[in-house]
């Protein structure tokens, strides 16, 4: 089937932006009705994210002092001024393009009318850059995996087993690249260790077979405790989130079960994951009496199966990006000492990967709504005030 943006120029022959974006009022009147409600519409976005991302940094630190609230207040800033300037800047190039050339274009009107808006993210913190350009990322891979129409990649697509067979092989990748990364960790499910520093001096023990300092059941146990904890809080935080949303809609009773309604699959699979990872890790090394530099990628392709338990969109493009990242590191502290490499390594990529998805996701929402997740029509609906 032909793509639909091929009918775009015959479906709005003569149409002006007064009659596709805000009918009944002027450019003007709708530029400051749309600034104040955009203010409204990504507070109820972002506050959210932003007690979020307060209680990770709390349970990571272990403490809550004001070190902590004016990170997560200089965050939530951040995240404001960007979707403010990206939504108010995607309404208002429309509005200008229509009005200067006199008709409204293909990819102009509709792709990169956010383009503008989303250059501030060249000034926002690592923190809002990074995650913002992930989220936006891994809805763009989403969408452009449903909609592909062919044969083979809607089997694919299908196929829980061809599913978790691409997870196995990019979990193995993304052990076998950290495993010789030593200063730009990207954030996984599990961490490949590092070999412990030579001894100090003869009387100093040695260290077991394998790289970690406790019991390997310790080791082991740990990791699982982790991510169940770390898996819990997630699914608790954006059950929260749901519910209070839902607050004067709902009985007691009713918001009990709306807590309760977890995706258990989704913790179980972390809990696994992980432990799976450590667990054939130290028997390989256990066996042998020695680590190999393979033993990383072994485990992680095991660990890996049980994606089956719990496939997803969000975690296998999570893992795709991990993956892209990872890889990208690993290459940029390879050849650290090459002066091109050098001046690649100072330029934000997370910055611009979010223009460029930025403009891609106003793409899908104007022609494949329905291969949309459910946070991209959220994000886009609520962030540009239903504009």
């Amino acid at each position: 089937m032909s793509a639909l943006s091929k009918y775009f120029e015959q479906a709005i022959v003569g149409a002006t932006c007064q009659e596709l974006l805000h009918p009944g009022s002027t450019c003007g009147q709708f530029a400051r009705r749309n600034l104040l409600g955009t203010v409204g519409s990504n507070v109820r976005f972002f506050l959210p994210i932003s007690v979020l991302r307060l209680l990770l940094l709390v349970y990571n630190r272990r403490v809550l002092n004001r070190a902590i609230l004016a990170q997560t207040g200089r965050e939530f800033g951040a995240m404001m001024v960007n979707a403010l300037l990206v939504a108010n800047c995607w309404t208002g190039t429309f509005c200008v393009l229509a009005r200067t050339t006199g008709r409204i274009h293909d990819n102009y009107s509709v792709s990169l009318a956010p383009f503008l808006g989303a250059l501030a993210m060249f000034v926002m913190p690592a923190y809002v850059q990074s995650t913002h350009s992930k989220a936006i990322f891994i809805a763009d891979l989403e969408c452009w995996i449903k909609s592909r129409e062919n044969t083979v990649v809607e089997w694919m697509r299908e196929s829980r087993t061809v599913g978790t067979l691409c997870f196995m092989l990019i979990s193995a990748g993304i052990a076998r690249w950290g495993r010789q990364i030593r200063h730009r960790a990207e954030f996984w499910f599990f961490t490949p260790l590092r070999p412990p520093p030579p001894l100090q001096s003869v009387d100093e023990k040695a260290p077991r077979v394998c790289y970690h300092r406790e019991g390997c059941a310790r080791y082991v146990l740990t990791g699982m405790r982790t991510f169940f904890t770390f898996g819990a809080i997630l699914e608790l935080a954006r059950r929260l989130i749901v519910t209070v949303g839902k607050l004067h809609q709902t009985t007691p009773l009713e918001r009990v079960r709306s807590l309760l309604r977890l995706r258990y699959r989704l913790i179980l699979f972390l809990t696994l994951y992980n432990g799976s990872f450590r667990l054939v890790n130290c028997l390989l090394a256990r066996q042998r009496h020695q680590v190999r530099e393979t033993d990383d990628m072994v485990a992680g392709f095991t660990a890996g199966l049980w994606y089956f338990l719990s496939p997803s969109y969000n975690i296998f493009n999570l893992a795709v990006s991990a993956l892209a990242q990872t890889y990208w590191n690993f290459l940029m502290e390879k050849h650290a000492s090459v002066p091109l490499v050098q001046r690649l390594d100072r330029v934000s990529f997370a910055s611009i990967v979010w223009v460029a998805s930025m403009c891609y996701v106003t793409y899908s929402r104007a022609y494949y709504p329905w291969a949309m997740s459910k946070f991209a029509h959220k994000f886009i609906d609520l962030c540009s005030n239903y504009a």
